[in-house]
């Protein structure tokens, strides 16, 4: 293996995860009532969609030639997604009420898939990359998502349990900081 890929791979995987990190704090702080283990779960599948948006990435750059503005136009879309979310949690947040999980799932499914669009950028940026470097660095960035995402989502949770109606706000604006990131981001 090579060591400026183990290197990247690394420096990747923490950025990648430092976002892991807040979209779990808002996630805990969120669903207080949340097991562990659902958490657990929650971050696998976070994880699972990095890599997959990281694969799709690489094959990307290695069939076209050009990228196009592709990494612009997803970071947009990222922004309003998180901006509703992070409107909505807001919203939720004032008015105190309950959401089913299958609501919540699928709200989990959208924010790990707008999450995402970072891997994708990420497997843009490797195509020296031979598959098997690739996939070292698909692992190492699944890995410290995964780790990341579970002690965000401990620590939000631990911190939701007490304020609930305020911890949902505060995961909305989290999510609202998010999208005003990605747009300063994209507009550079």
């Amino acid at each position: 293996m090579r060591v400026d890929v183990v290197v990247n791979s690394l420096l990747l995987a923490l950025g990648l995860a430092l976002e892991a990190f807040i979209v779990a704090l808002a996630n805990g702080l969120k669903t207080a009532n949340m097991r562990l283990k659902t958490a657990c779960l929650y971050g696998i599948v976070f994880a699972a969609c990095h890599v997959v948006a990281l694969f799709a990435g690489f094959a990307l750059i290695k069939t076209v030639a050009i990228a196009c503005d592709i990494e612009n136009i997803l970071a947009w879309i990222a922004v309003v997604v998180l901006a509703v979310l992070g409107v909505k949690m807001i919203a939720e947040g004032a008015r105190d009420k309950t959401e089913k999980s299958a609501a919540r799932m699928l709200e989990f499914f959208v924010q790990s898939a707008v999450a995402s669009f970072d891997a994708f950028a990420v497997g843009l940026t490797v195509p020296d990359y031979s598959a098997w470097d690739t996939a070292f660095c698909a692992a190492t960035i699944a890995a410290v998502i995964a780790v990341f995402f579970v002690i965000g989502f401990a620590v939000g949770k631990k911190f939701g349990a007490r304020f609930t109606k305020l911890a949902a706000v505060i995961g909305g604006l989290v999510f609202i900081g998010l999208a005003v990131e990605v747009a300063v981001g994209a507009w550079a």
